[in-house]
């Protein structure tokens, strides 16, 4: 399972199936947005195919293959709080992740759902 933090608690955002099938949740059904490869790869699905987001290693370190904001953007702590940590914010404790595949959960929430929230925020904001 997969928690987003929030001003009021926590949130279940989605979960990662054993074959690595990562799923968003909405109305309480989950819905395919990726998936993690067993090399540990993180790719979001599209309309007509995927994209590779980043990866991370097996003690939690997640990196982003982004263009403009590539890099390390942060890690799985052992019991199951995932930082995001940057130059420009310092870190911060985002969400949370539960089972067996924490490194992998926790690189879907920074991978994947994080900037889909701060895509949904800046349409809003328009």
């Amino acid at each position: 399972m997969i928690y987003r933090k929030a001003t009021d608690g926590e949130h279940a955002i989605g979960f990662l199936d054993n074959a690595g099938i990562v799923y968003k949740l909405r109305w309480d059904e989950g819905m395919r947005v990726g998936r993690v490869t067993p090399d540990r790869r993180v790719f979001r699905d599209t309309r007509y195919d995927e994209r590779e987001l980043g990866s991370f290693t097996e003690d939690g370190l997640i990196h982003s293959h982004g263009l403009f904001e590539g890099g390390e953007l942060g890690w799985v702590e052992p019991d199951g709080a995932v930082i995001q940590a940057g130059l420009i914010f310092g870190e911060e404790e985002i969400g949370r992740v539960e089972g067996e595949a924490q490194e992998a959960a926790g690189a879907a929430l920074l991978l994947l759902f994080l900037p889909d929230e701060q895509e949904e925020t800046n349409r809003a904001n328009r």
